[in-house]
């Protein structure tokens, strides 16, 4: 009897998360090395309850919390992992929108990334 409880509040559950896919979000970010705004691509999924009727407001978010980053921030691991719970620390503050998860399907920037971690080197601001 616990099983099938159990089964049926995990298929509501998975009923009421929704999934919001945001393609070819495009911003400016300033990067440290060139003292420049960079345009860069987004693409991402967001998971979570109301997140497609709330689509506005996390793209509103995205806006306001990508902005706070630098270029050089958002190529590393640590930086898109600090992006993903900014962004669900705000959204749920700002708008009472809660996000279960983000998932990063492409960070596109211009220049590339060869290009940028160059510079850095360059700069002596990279491990070799």
């Amino acid at each position: 009897m616990k099983k099938i409880l159990f089964v049926i509040l995990l298929a509501v559950a998975s009923l009421s998360a929704q999934m919001l896919n945001i393609d070819n979000f495009s911003s400016e970010v300033f990067s440290k090395v060139t003292k420049k705004p960079v345009t860069i691509n987004l693409k991402i999924m967001v998971e979570g309850r109301y997140v497609e009727d709330e689509g506005y407001k996390i793209i509103d978010a995205l806006n306001i919390v990508i902005g706070s980053f630098y270029l050089e921030d958002l190529i590393t691991s640590q930086g898109k992992i600090k992006l993903k719970e900014t962004l669900k620390s705000y959204t749920t503050s700002k708008y009472s929108v809660d996000i279960d998860n983000i998932y990063i399907q492409k960070i596109q920037t211009q220049p590339n990334t060869k290009e940028i971690i160059d510079a850095l080197k360059k700069e002596d601001m990279c491990i070799k």
